[in-house]
């Protein structure tokens, strides 16, 4: 009985070392989804672009390249790219404004901008500057329709 105990043991010992080294495969998707970003204006590829993890605004100029009378001025070429992001470059003008440097009356130019929302303009830049020409829709009284109307003369 002690025999058939200790062969017992032995066997169950043995069960659980080969039991421990067959651990399940790891299954690792190495197929990546890709990610995409909306590009208009002055890029040389618009519409859906897919892009890379990690991404700078430089490594995109470098990929899909800009046309030759694009306003580089209105991009910061450090900036991360994000997943969704929706990217306008406007081309050349000869009176862009300079967000971040323009005055009450250089906002007042644009139609329908009068004295109140060319010193938001101001108010805004004096707590963080415009890192994109998108950041006007963060000034109150700004959507996206007005935007639209006024990415083309303004530059960061």
């Amino acid at each position: 009985m002690r025999q058939i105990k200790i062969i017992g043991l032995i066997l169950l010992s043995i069960a659980s070392f080969i039991y421990g080294y067959q651990k399940p495969e790891k299954v690792s998707s190495t197929q990546k989804s890709e990610v995409y970003i909306t590009l208009e204006g002055a890029f040389n590829k618009t519409g859906e672009v897919p892009i890379k993890e990690g991404m700078t605004m430089s490594d995109l100029v470098k990929e899909v390249g800009v046309k030759e009378n694009a306003c580089m001025e209105s991009l910061n070429m450090n900036r991360s790219i994000q997943a969704e992001m929706r990217l306008y470059l406007p081309e050349k003008r000869a009176n862009m404004i300079s967000l971040n440097k323009g005055t009450i009356e250089d906002f007042m130019t644009l139609k329908g901008v009068g004295e109140k929302t060319a010193q938001k303009f101001i108010d805004y830049r004096q707590i963080q500057p415009f890192y994109t020409i998108e950041d006007i829709m963060n000034i109150q009284g700004i959507g996206e329709k007005k935007y639209l109307i006024y990415r083309d003369y303004l530059c960061l």
